[in-house]
């Protein structure tokens, strides 16, 4: 298994308590659900490539 990093970002409180809750709610981690929806986001940038090769390059970033 893949060793986990950080990540950091900021959202007003609002966002953060709304999506604690969400997260609660569902029985599912922050964590997991930033991750889906990062991958989510990868593979809507990129179709072609592998969400699970993180040194595969946009070429859209080129």
């Amino acid at each position: 298994m893949e060793k986990s990093v950080f990540v950091r970002g900021r959202v007003t409180e609002t966002v953060r308590a709304r999506f604690k809750s969400a997260c609660a709610l569902q029985n599912r981690t922050m964590d997991s659900v930033m991750e889906e929806l990062i991958l989510n986001w990868l593979e809507q940038q990129n179709p072609n490539s592998t969400a699970q090769n993180p040194k595969v390059q946009n070429p859209k970033a080129s």
